[in-house]
């Protein structure tokens, strides 16, 4: 049995989008892959059990079964990180892990919020790797040309374990870059690239239902099907000045109050609008709600104002979640044509 740990300099750099890509396409080729998760951190309740929420999602979609995520983060940090025994934390990770391991040619394990998340109880990912004598593929987020220094940081506290990195969510000018100047300065340091995956408007946005989670709203108008919003437009101005915003974006929602009935007709007939999202609690007209309808634009009604609405979306917005076909199938797209899948399994020492 192989492990990899997919571990990343930053949070949000879409490890679990990587390990649902690898994973599916080793499973593809015949192997026996499962997968696993030493710490979460991001919980949710289902069903009154605290998972988390990232790792239910990837397992579900590898259709891995049982506990994959043995320790979770179910109070403030702080208070776990005094509370707990960190050799009976270690002890509870190895044994979830054995379990998951028996009969698997390849175990993927996911890592923390970044591979320094953990540190304070001995379970950050340089610890886990060592745990389970894993393999590190690192995942590093182009945000900016110093992330090559993280990488470089990153490889001097995991060692030998980390051989390989992939950079994701690159713009298209700095392909060029990681093939030229990355790419010298990380193989002399004892890293291969073994991929480079541009960012992608569609993994970056957001479904309509993730949205009316984060704003903690209410459907007045229900979507027809699996609706994606790629950016968010405000309403804060005449109806005339909206549509040069509106023309311009890209699978938009409008963010506005109920009251702006001149407004919402207005985007109600552009074909690039694909969910309003209305405002303290202000409902619209009938007439607004009977062409949205009609036009299959759902609409979503939040307690919020604008301002705190807008700020729950950026919070999440970027964090790319994959969620749905074709989300899953762009990313397995994305991963197959610009990463080197037999470098990994070469890496792994695979047959």
């Amino acid at each position: 049995m192989k492990c990899l740990l997919v571990s990343s300099v930053e949070g949000y750099s879409g490890k679990s989008g990587i390990i649902i890509a690898l994973g599916l396409k080793l499973k593809e080729m015949g192997y026996k892959v499962r997968y696993f998760k030493a710490f979460g951190v991001n919980t949710v309740k289902v069903e009154g059990e605290t998972l988390e929420e990232d790792c239910h999602i990837t397992a579900k979609i590898l259709g891995v079964e049982g506990s994959v995520c043995p320790v979770v983060l179910d109070r403030p940090y702080v208070e776990f990180a005094t509370s707990v025994d960190p050799v009976v934390l270690r002890k509870t990770i190895i044994d979830g892990f054995s379990k998951i391991a028996e009969d698997a040619d390849v175990v993927i394990v996911e890592g923390a919020q970044n591979y320094k998340t953990g540190a304070a109880v001995g379970i950050d990912d340089v610890s886990v790797a060592k745990m389970l004598n894993a393999k590190v593929l690192l995942v590093a987020k182009y945000t900016s040309d110093f992330v090559v220094d993280e990488v470089l940081i990153a490889k001097s506290i995991f060692g030998t374990s980390l051989e390989k990195v992939v950079f994701n969510q690159v713009s298209g000018y700095k392909m060029s870059y990681i093939e030229g100047i990355a790419r010298k300065v990380l193989n002399e340091a004892g890293l291969d690239i073994v991929g480079a995956i541009p960012r992608n408007p569609v993994l970056a946005g957001l479904f309509v239902d993730e949205i009316k989670d984060a704003v903690s709203g209410e459907y007045l108008i229900e979507p027809k099907a699996e609706t994606m919003v790629e950016q968010v437009v405000i309403g804060a101005m005449s109806p005339q000045s909206a549509l040069r915003y509106l023309r311009e974006a890209r699978n938009a929602a409008l963010v506005t109050g109920g009251d702006r009935s001149d407004l919402l007709l207005t985007a109600l007939e552009m074909p690039n609008v694909n969910c309003i999202i209305l405002t303290g609690n202000l409902e619209p007209v009938q007439l607004v709600l009977t062409k949205a309808e009609e036009r299959g634009v759902p609409i979503i009604l939040t307690r919020h104002d604008t301002l705190t609405t807008i700020s729950r979306l950026e919070n999440v917005f970027g964090r790319t979640r994959i969620r749905g076909e074709p989300k899953v199938s762009m990313m397995r797209e994305l991963f197959e044509s610009h990463v080197n899948v037999e470098a990994i399994i070469e890496y792994l020492g695979l047959k």
